[in-house]
């Protein structure tokens, strides 16, 4: 009777040393996994913080060139403002104010970014890019609006984030050697 009594012992002993080895192994592994996600979430926040302070870079600087944008406007109104005509847009597109806006502003660069007028559908757009990244760029695009008619001297209608890069499509699946 005493040998199994030595015997139950033994087997306690070692499940026990079984339950705390199994439980050092788990903490290990978890303490890895958090160390790993840790570095992850922290390369990943690195990204995103470089990728803003990209994005108000190019937006600080199209804004500049928005403010000058607005003032050659305000100049060319300010010149205009006797010999414009109140009426309809189509008015507005073959008035002299439009034409003094694209000669100014056409085919010109503003700290480097060069600035496009161009005429459409009853509408005179003036845009621009600003480069964001190596693949990216801040595509800015105004309407220009009757003076007379608005308080403002164009409108913004596009300010996004465009890509430059080209993607091309890769959807072969080998999961196969091909065998000759």
């Amino acid at each position: 009777m005493k040998k199994n009594k030595e015997q139950s012992s033994f087997v306690n002993i070692g499940s026990s040393s079984l339950l705390i080895v199994f439980v050092i192994l788990c903490l290990a592994t978890f303490a890895i996994l958090s160390l790993s996600s840790a570095k992850s979430d922290y390369s990943l926040s690195e990204r995103l913080a470089n990728h803003k302070g990209e994005y108000y870079e190019a937006s600080s600087k199209a804004e500049v060139i928005l403010d000058k944008i607005d003032s050659t406007l305000a100049e060319i109104a300010a010149a205009n403002q006797k010999s414009r005509l109140s009426g309809s847009s189509k008015d507005f597109i073959a008035s002299p104010y439009s034409a003094a806006v694209i000669k100014a502003l056409d085919g010109i660069q503003i700290d480097d970014i060069p600035i496009s007028c161009k005429k459409a559908d009853k509408n005179l757009t003036i845009s621009y890019q600003v480069l964001l990244e190596k693949e990216q760029m801040l595509d800015v695009e105004l309407i220009v609006t009757d003076f007379t008619a608005n308080e403002t001297y164009y409108e913004i209608q596009k300010w996004q984030i465009i890509s430059t890069d080209t993607w091309e499509n890769d959807d072969t699946l080998n999961l196969m050697p091909v065998i000759q």
